[in-house]
C-alpha cells in the first residue's frame, strides 16, 4: 500500500518537474550552473580546461535557446569563463555535493541531459520527503501528496527545476525535518541517522544551507525542551546533533581553509573579486542590510502573498503540531538569514525559497481536510438522530507515531 502512495508522488513530481522545467520566463541555467556543470565534468573524468569550455558552451546554447523561444535573435557566442578569480572558483569547488551526484549522469548522458536528470532526481526525492514529512506531521497521507505537488506549483518549483543546488537543498531540509520528527516520536536511531546523513549532504551541497538548518535544528530542539515535549531525550539528542554539526563545520572549514562568510561578503562587495577587497566586511554588510531591507519591505507591501502564506502556515502548524511546529517555521525563516548574508534584490526569490516549505505543509493539510469533507456523503435521515462519534483528532507531532 505504501509503495503505491510513493509511486503516485513520484509520478506527480515527475510530471510537474517537466512542466516547470519548460517555464518560459527564464533560461534553465545561469553562471552558477556553468560552474556546477564544470565540476560534474571534472568528476566524470574531463580535464579542468576541457570541462570549463564544454560547460560554457552548454550555458551559451541555453541562453540562445531561450532567446529564440522569446522571438529574439540569439546573442551568446562565447560565455565568459576565463579571467575569473581563483577565489571565486574556490567557492564552487567547496560545494562538491550537487556536481558529484550529477557526475555519473553526465558521464552517461552528456553534460546537459545528465545535469537535468540529476536535478530531476533530486527534485523527486524532495517531493517524496515532503510527502513523508507532512504525512508524519499531520497524520494524513493525502496532505503529504498535496504538499509534494505544491512544492512544484508554488515558487520553489521554478528554482528546483533550474540547474542549481536548490533541489538538493530542499531535499536536505525536508530530510532533516523528517528525521527530527521521527526522533521526537520515539524512532530515535532512525531519526538521528536521517538527520546526520541530511546534514552531511547539505554541508557538501552548500555549506551556508547546512549551517542554517543545523542552527534551525538546534533552535527547534530548544523550543521542544522548553515546552516539555514528551520525548525530552530525543530533543536533547537532535539539539546536540545540530550543535555538533555547527562546531564540526567550523573546524573542518578552518583546517581545509574553505571559503566562509568573509569570502561571501568580499565576493558580493568586489563584484566577484574583480576589485580590491574592502577593509571591513562585516561593517559593509551591516550598511547594505540597513539600506536593503526598508526598500525590500516597501516593495513587498503591494504583494503580501508570501508573508500572509507564512503567517497562515504558522497558525495552522502550531494548531496541529504544537511546539514541534517550530522546526517547520524556523526552516522557513532560514531564507531571511540567507538574505541577510547576501542582501540583493535580484536574489530575493531564490534565497527565500525555504519560506514555502512550511507553507506547503499547511496548505497540503488544509487541502486534504477540504477534500475529505467534500467526499463525506450526506446521509438523509427520516428522523433526527444523534450525529454519531466525531472523527478522531489528528495527533500532534509530539505524540505517538502514525501507523
Amino acid at each position: 500500500m505504501e509503495s503505491a502512495w510513493v509511486l503516485l508522488v513520484v509520478v506527480i513530481a515527475s510530471l510537474l518537474f517537466l512542466a516547470r522545467y519548460e517555464d518560459p520566463r527564464r533560461i534553465s541555467s545561469s553562471g552558477d550552473s556553468m560552474w556546477y556543470m564544470r565540476q560534474a565534468l571534472i568528476f566524470a573524468g574531463k580535464s579542468p580546461d576541457e570541462a570549463r569550455i564544454t560547460a560554457a558552451r552548454q550555458v551559451c546554447r541555453d541562453i540562445n535557446r531561450s532567446q529564440r523561444d522569446h522571438g529574439t535573435r540569439p546573442s551568446c557566442t562565447e560565455y565568459q569563463s576565463t579571467g575569473i578569480s581563483p577565489r571565486y572558483v574556490a567557492i564552487f569547488d567547496s560545494r562538491p555535493g550537487y556536481p558529484l551526484f550529477a557526475a555519473p549522469f553526465v558521464a552517461v548522458l552528456g553534460p546537459w541531459t545528465g545535469m537535468v536528470a540529476a536535478t530531476m532526481l533530486l527534485a523527486i526525492a524532495a517531493a517524496v520527503l515532503a510527502y513523508l514529512a507532512v504525512w508524519l506531521a499531520t497524520g494524513l497521507r493525502l496532505a503529504g501528496v498535496f504538499a509534494a505537488g505544491l512544492l512544484f506549483v508554488l515558487p520553489p518549483g521554478f528554482w528546483m527545476t533550474r540547474l542549481l543546488t536548490e533541489s538538493g537543498v530542499v531535499a536536505g531540509y525536508l530530510a532533516v525535518i523528517l528525521g527530527a520528527m521521527l526522533a521526537w516520536r520515539g524512532r530515535i536511531r532512525l531519526g538521528l541517522s536521517i538527520v546526520t546523513v541530511a546534514l552531511v549532504w547539505l554541508f557538501a551541497v552548500r555549506s551556508a544551507s547546512g549551517m542554517a538548518i543545523a542552527l534551525t535544528l538546534l533552535g527547534a530542539s530548544v523550543v521542544a525542551l522548553l515546552t516539555r515535549l514528551p520525548q525530552r531525550r530525543a530533543a536533547l539528542l537532535t539539539g546536540g546533533v545540530g550543535l555538533l554539526a555547527v562546531v564540526l563545520w567550523q573546524v573542518v572549514s578552518s583546517v581545509l581553509r574553505l571559503p566562509g562568510l568573509n569570502d561571501t561578503i568580499q565576493d558580493f562587495a568586489t563584484r566577484h573579486f574583480s576589485r580590491p577587497d574592502i577593509a571591513d566586511p562585516i561593517g559593509w554588510l551591516v550598511e547594505k542590510n540597513i539600506a536593503y531591507w526598508p526598500e525590500q519591505l516597501a516593495d513587498e507591501i503591494p504583494y503580501p502573498e508570501a508573508a500572509v502564506a507564512l503567517v497562515f502556515a504558522a497558525v495552522v502548524l502550531v494548531r496541529i503540531m504544537g511546539s514541534a511546529a517550530a522546526l517547520w517555521i524556523f526552516t522557513g525563516l532560514t531564507g531571511v538569514a540567507m538574505l541577510v548574508a547576501h542582501p540583493v534584490a535580484t536574489e530575493y526569490d531564490r534565497l527565500m525559497l525555504p519560506l514555502w516549505i512550511p507553507v506547503t505543509c499547511a496548505l497540503g493539510y488544509a487541502a486534504a481536510l477540504a477534500v475529505s469533507r467534500v467526499r463525506t456523503p450526506d446521509v438523509a435521515e427520516p428522523e433526527p438522530e444523534p450525529a454519531g462519534p466525531m472523527p478522531a483528532r489528528v495527533a500532534p507531532a509530539g505524540s505517538a507515531a502514525v501507523s
